[in-house]
């Protein structure tokens, strides 16, 4: 596996992004990937990590660095394809940002909907969290905690 970060400059590339992450999740919430970084004008602002298998992608993950707060680094989508699911993508992708960007930011943060993967993924990684019912009426979990305490982790018992 291959972890590249890249800013897509061609609607071609944004497009294979977006097929990409529509095709490999049932969440309204995660479909609306495209039309965010398109709307805030993101593209040319935050790569987008993206790990392959040959000329295959094998996850996405969109961050930032927080624009209230530009000590945060804010996870926004991270998505693994379904047939590299329970392979380690997105722990690889995460951990991999997390080491890239320490120096950025000083903590990490991820609202994660109560029915994703990422819920368990993330429950893991995290010491503490908290819950919270938003304007859908779902539970979001909100994860934060410093990236030097993630990054020092045992992350091999993950």
């Amino acid at each position: 596996m291959s972890i590249q970060y890249y800013y897509p400059k061609t609607s071609e590339e944004k497009m294979k992004l977006m097929e990409f992450v529509y095709k490999n999740t049932d969440s309204f919430i995660l479909n609306t990937f495209g039309y965010l970084w398109e709307s805030r004008g993101w593209w040319d602002k935050f790569p987008i990590q993206v790990s392959t298998t040959g000329s295959v992608i094998t996850g996405l993950h969109a961050f930032t660095v927080d624009t209230k707060a530009p000590d945060i680094i804010k996870t926004y989508y991270i998505v693994t394809g379904k047939a590299f699911r329970k392979m380690g993508v997105a722990k690889a992708l995460t951990f991999d940002m997390l080491n890239e960007f320490k120096n950025t930011g000083k903590s990490y943060y991820v609202n994660s909907e109560e029915g994703s993967d990422g819920v368990n993924f993330y429950k893991k990684i995290f010491k503490d969290f908290k819950m919270e019912i938003n304007e859908f009426g779902t539970a979001d979990y909100i994860f934060q905690s410093p990236i030097i305490n993630l990054v020092n982790n045992n992350l091999n018992d993950l």
